[in-house]
């Protein structure tokens, strides 16, 4: 019983190592002191890494950030991007997975309407939401039933 416990765990754990990285890859558009999220053309959804996904966040970046040029490479990283109006209240949040090569936190940046406020990336599936924790508690919870299965018997 404890081998087919760890075996369950290891199972687990190389299976979600062998999946691509996955990322929140939209826009999300805050109005108002209320923080109203609105509407957009592209909602935020997980999406795996891939060239597709890696292309198109690459091109909602460049409309923010018009000197953010890569050459693509083979491995990927989430990205997370706030900036902010200067003239209304309205705050823009761009999430996406693009190419590990790009970096999109390197320095803040401000035009004549815009200005950033918070930038992150990471290379671990779903770090660029506020989800990032749903595996860890998934490991933990078999984990937890795995020993309880041990103790049992």
């Amino acid at each position: 019983m404890k081998l087919i416990a760890i075996g369950v765990i290891l199972a687990t754990i190389g299976f979600n190592a062998i999946n691509a990285l996955k990322c929140m890859q939209g826009i999300e558009v805050s109005k108002g002191d209320n923080n109203e999220v609105q509407k957009s053309d592209n909602p935020l959804e997980i999406t795996e890494c891939g060239a597709t996904a890696a292309v198109s966040s690459t091109a909602l970046l460049f409309a923010v950030k018009p000197s953010i040029i890569s050459f693509p490479s083979g491995d990927y990283k989430c990205y997370h991007l706030k900036y902010e109006e200067k003239n209304s209240d309205t705050s823009t949040i761009i999430k996406g997975c693009i190419y590990n090569s790009l970096n999109v936190c390197d320095g803040k940046y401000s035009s004549s309407n815009t200005k950033e406020s918070f930038c992150s990336q990471c290379d671990m599936d779903g770090c660029n939401s506020g989800e990032r924790f749903a595996f860890d508690f998934k490991l933990l919870g078999l984990t937890l039933v795995a020993l309880v299965a041990y103790l049992v018997k």
